[in-house]
């Protein structure tokens, strides 16, 4: 599933792919610890869950 995220540096939307986690009463996705900005390049960390789904 893929979230969405806003970059701190520069405000852009970035889009990541979590990858599914087996679990048995919940959807659970495991996402790097940080990304990089596609807009200015800027690393960023990913923030605690819950995530929002991107559209």
């Amino acid at each position: 599933m893929n979230f969405a995220f806003v970059c701190g540096w520069c405000g852009a939307e970035c889009v990541m792919w979590g990858e599914p986690v087996m679990s048995w009463w919940a959807d659970k996705y495991e996402l790097p610890n940080e990304f990089e900005c596609w807009s200015c390049g800027g690393d960023n960390t990913t923030p605690a869950p819950p995530w929002t789904p991107a559209e």
